[in-house]
């Protein structure tokens, strides 16, 4: 047990996973425009027909090769492995069949534009005195939106907030907005007494960019990336610690 808990999984995932998995189309897209202009440039007459083609039909079966190693259906199926795996080898953790996500989680944590089509590699395990949720979001763009599909990931737990909405950005914050809640900015009136607190354990986690939201009797971290289990642990512990934090500040053990 202790091992799983410390030492990374072989799991064939990496910290960018997602973002390498929806990189793959345009970067075989500018590949392909890009052996096309060398292929037409060089060449002349029927043998620059030649040429692009066969650049192009190279470009398709590399892209579709790649897709199948690496896209995100790949990535799916070694996320769902991995936390397989990992959920075997520890008391009381289990994987979830896939489905829709909790409303309450997408109204806290989702940010605007976007839609959560389905929640995958879901996962519930114990951590202390709470219960972990992590889970992978598909998200869509909403109607009239051009953007690609995205996967995110979330973990989350169930605690007492009084009353309080807030979202603290984890990680750089140059592009906060990527994993803001749509709410963001409508915070709670007055500061909780705990925030101070809440804002010294979130620096303390290092991150990929991220959101911790904190409303409707429930903590959860918005991750850009990285669906690996140990990674997952980590949020875990910081959601709980959050909720802790929280509890003491209410005289709540």
């Amino acid at each position: 047990m202790i091992g799983t808990e410390t030492a990374p999984l072989r799991t064939g995932l990496t910290r960018r996973a997602w973002t390498r998995a929806a990189g793959i189309m345009p970067v075989t897209a500018v590949a392909m425009i890009a052996g096309c202009c060398l292929a037409a440039a060089f060449t002349r007459g029927q043998v620059r027909f030649v040429a692009v083609a066969v650049v192009i039909l190279v470009g398709v079966v590399a892209g579709l090769l790649w897709t199948k190693r690496g896209g995100v259906d790949a990535v799916h199926r070694r996320v769902a492995a991995a936390r397989s795996a990992w959920s075997g080898s520890r008391d009381g953790a289990a994987s979830v069949q896939d489905g829709a996500a909790d409303a309450r989680d997408v109204a806290l944590a989702l940010p605007r534009g976007w839609r959560v089509e389905a929640a995958r590699g879901r996962m519930r395990f114990p951590l202390g005195e709470v219960t972990v949720r992590g889970e992978t979001w598909v998200l869509r763009a909403v109607v009239g939106s051009r953007r690609a599909p995205r996967r995110r990931e979330v973990v989350g737990v169930d605690a007492p907030t009084h009353g309080a909405f807030l979202s603290i950005p984890v990680g750089t914050t140059a592009d906060s907005m990527l994993v803001a809640p749509a709410w963001a900015g409508n915070t709670s009136a007055s500061a909780p007494v705990w925030l101070p607190t809440v804002r010294d354990r979130v620096a303390e986690h290092e991150d990929l960019l991220a959101s911790l939201t904190v409303g409707d009797d429930r903590v959860i971290l918005f991750a850009l990336d990285d669906p690996r289990p140990e990674t997952m642990l980590n949020r875990a512990r910081l959601v709980r610690d959050v909720a802790a934090i929280i509890q003491a500040a209410h005289g709540r053990p």
